[in-house]
């Protein structure tokens, strides 16, 4: 059972069941498009989930626009194309079924980073359902045009935690908002990954974030 389990972590690239909502961009980011994990980067990444647990690097959260630097409370969770090797990996080594290079599908080693954030509010999301996201710079507001300005548009959304379990990863928090997928190049220091609700109210709308800072020198040790 748990080697039938291990085969879809590894094989079934997670679907866009939910498509990416149409925002314009605020600033174009623009780079050679990149391309996957190489050969040396995938051995790396399946010697790392073989010794253990890999891990997640978190987006710390920032309470609101006028904070100057981010809390020690987590706002989300990225996951790197070496992340999810390494969890796949981490995931059958624990099956008795070591990973090999072969085994990892392209879609798990894409240029493409998945952000998991929290929900902006447990209260409302019974009601509003997944929450908006938008990328912008640091401090940048979500209140209130319409629609709302982002840097990239996700290239998929979910809010289901199935989409970290296929390559073997869980969610490290009860509270899940949103999961997107965005490309690699989007992965940059000073920006802040925001999920949101717009909601009125007697002083007119307002947003109700969970937002997450990207550091520059958080990228210095992630892979």
């Amino acid at each position: 059972m748990v080697a039938a389990i291990m085969i879809v972590v590894l094989l079934v690239e997670p679907p866009a069941l939910r498509p990416a909502e149409r925002l314009p961009t605020l600033r174009m980011l623009t780079a050679r498009a990149p391309e996957g994990l190489d050969r040396t980067q995938l051995q790396d990444a399946i010697a790392l989930g073989r010794e253990g647990e890999p891990g997640s690097y978190v987006l710390h959260r920032v309470a609101s626009t006028g904070d100057p630097a981010p809390t020690i409370e987590p706002a989300g969770v990225v996951y790197t194309p070496f992340l999810r090797v390494a969890w796949a990996a981490h995931a059958r080594q624990s099956s008795g079924r070591p990973l090999t290079l072969d085994e990892v599908p392209a879609w798990m080693a894409a240029p493409v980073f998945y952000v998991a954030l929290r929900t902006p509010s447990v209260a409302r999301a019974a009601d509003l359902g997944a929450p908006s996201l938008a990328v912008v710079p640091a401090g940048f507001a979500t209140c209130c045009l319409e629609p709302q300005p982002t840097l990239v548009r996700p290239l998929w959304m979910r809010d289901d935690p199935a989409v970290t379990a296929r390559f073997g990863a869980t969610v490290p928090f009860s509270d899940l908002g949103i999961i997107a997928a965005y490309p690699i190049e989007a992965l940059r220091g000073g920006l802040d990954f925001v999920a949101f609700y717009r909601v009125d109210g007697p002083d007119g709308p307002s947003s109700v974030e969970m937002r997450g800072r990207l550091e520059p020198n958080d990228l210095e040790e992630w892979r």
